[in-house]
C-alpha cells in the first residue's frame, strides 16, 4: 500500500468510526494509525486545546447511551487477561524509555515545583502511599496489580523484609521482570476474580489497578478483599474514578488503549466500599496532569529507540494516549484519589 492509498483508506475508516464510535475515537484512531511518527507538537496541541462548542457538545453527546452500552457489552465478552496484555505486554524496555528510572512506576506521581523531575515526583509518591499503607516487618502484603514492582521494592527497602510481599499481575512481561530484578513472589492471576483465603493479608494495595475493575465487578471485589484482610488489616487505593457521568463517551475512546476496561464513579466507589464493610479513613485528590506531560516529553526524547524496540504504531499510540489522557483529566471528567480502607465489621 503507498502513503497516498493508505492515507485515503485512513481517512475513509475516520468516517466510518465517527459514525460507529464517535468523534472522539475516530481522531484518536486516525492519530494512532499514522503510518509515520508523529509529529508531537502537533498532536499535543490537537488533543489538549479547546475545541468549539459544537464540537466538544458532538463528542460528548455521541454514540448515544444504547450505544454505548452496546459497544462496551461486547468488550466485555473479553476476558482482563486479553486486555492487560495488550497494553502492558509490549515490551519493558520501551516502558523504561518513558517511566522513573528508579521505580518504573505506570501511575500519577507528585509534582511539587516546576523543576521535579519525573523520578523525584514518584519517589514522593511513593512515599505518600508509603505512609498510607504503614508497612511493618512480619506482615503479609499483597500489591494487586504489582506493575514493574517498584513499589515493592520501595516497601522491602523501608521494612527489610521481602518474605511477606505478594504481587499479583496478569502481565507475562511484568512478572518475569519482577522475577529476574527482585525474586520477589508474584502470581500471574486476575486479582479480580481471584479467591482470597480469609484473613491472609494484613496490608492489600492497589497502585493504578482499579481503574481496570468494570463496575459491576466493584462491589464483589471489596467484598473479598474485606475478607482477606486480618481484622486490624487495611486497604490503600490509589485510582482516579468518573466524575458525574458513569458511561462517558471518552469510555469508548479508551477501548482503544485499555480494551475491556471501563472505570467506576466516585459515588458509587464510596457505596460499594460501605457496603463491603469498609470505613473509609482517607480521601485526597491529585492532579495527573503533570505525569502524564513528563512521560509524553521523554517519550518524545527517546523517539529512535521507542520505535526500534515497538515500531511506528505502538509509538504512535502512546504518544496519542498521553495527551488525549491529558485533556481527560484537564476536562474534570475523572479524578485522582488515594484511599486508606479499614475494616468496619
Amino acid at each position: 500500500m503507498t502513503l497516498g492509498s493508505h492515507e485515503l483508506w485512513r481517512r475513509a475508516r475516520a468516517v466510518a468510526d465517527v459514525a460507529r464510535y464517535g468523534l472522539s475515537y475516530a481522531m484518536v484512531r486516525y492519530f494512532v494509525s499514522a503510518p509515520v511518527p508523529l509529529d508531537p507538537d502537533h498532536v499535543w496541541g490537537f488533543l489538549t486545546r479547546p475545541g468549539p462548542a459544537w464540537q466538544d457538545a458532538f463528542i460528548q453527546g455521541y454514540p448515544f447511551r444504547f450505544q454505548r452500552r452496546w459497544l462496551l457489552a461486547r468488550r466485555f465478552s473479553r476476558s482482563h487477561a486479553d486486555g492487560i496484555e495488550e497494553h502492558y505486554d509490549v515490551s519493558n524496555a520501551f516502558y523504561r524509555l518513558f517511566l522513573d528510572r528508579d521505580l518504573m512506576l505506570y501511575s500519577c506521581a507528585d509534582f511539587d515545583r516546576p523543576d521535579d523531575t519525573i523520578e523525584t515526583a514518584q519517589v514522593r509518591k511513593a512515599d505518600y502511599l508509603l505512609n498510607l499503607i504503614q508497612p511493618r516487618a512480619g506482615e503479609r502484603i499483597l500489591d494487586l496489580g504489582c506493575g514493574w514492582g517498584g513499589m515493592m521494592h520501595h516497601i522491602h527497602a523501608h521494612t527489610g523484609d521481602r518474605a511477606g510481599l505478594r504481587g499479583m499481575t496478569l502481565s507475562r512481561e511484568q512478572a518475569r521482570y519482577v522475577s529476574e530484578k527482585f525474586g520477589y513472589d508474584v502470581v500471574l492471576e486476575d486479582f479480580i476474580t481471584a479467591a482470597f483465603e480469609p484473613a491472609s493479608y494484613d496490608k492489600i494495595y492497589g497502585i493504578g489497578s482499579m481503574e481496570h475493575v468494570r463496575p459491576n465487578e466493584v462491589l464483589p471485589l471489596l467484598r473479598r478483599l474485606h475478607q482477606a484482610l486480618a481484622p486490624t488489616g487495611r486497604l490503600v487505593l490509589h485510582f482516579f474514578s468518573l466524575n458525574g457521568d458513569d458511561l462517558p463517551t471518552s469510555t469508548i475512546t479508551g477501548q482503544i488503549f485499555f480494551p475491556g476496561s471501563a472505570l467506576s464513579r466516585y459515588e458509587d466507589f464510596l457505596q460499594a466500599a460501605g457496603d463491603a464493610g469498609f470505613t473509609i479513613t482517607h480521601d485526597s485528590t491529585h492532579d495527573y496532569r503533570p505525569t502524564l506531560r513528563a512521560w509524553f516529553d521523554r517519550l518524545v526524547q527517546n523517539r529512535d529507540e521507542a520505535i526500534a524496540l515497538v515500531g511506528v504504531q505502538t509509538y504512535n499510540r502512546y504518544l496519542t494516549f498521553f495527551p488525549a489522557s491529558w485533556t481527560f483529566f484537564d476536562q474534570k471528567q475523572a479524578t485522582l484519589h488515594r484511599f486508606v480502607l479499614e475494616k468496619a465489621r
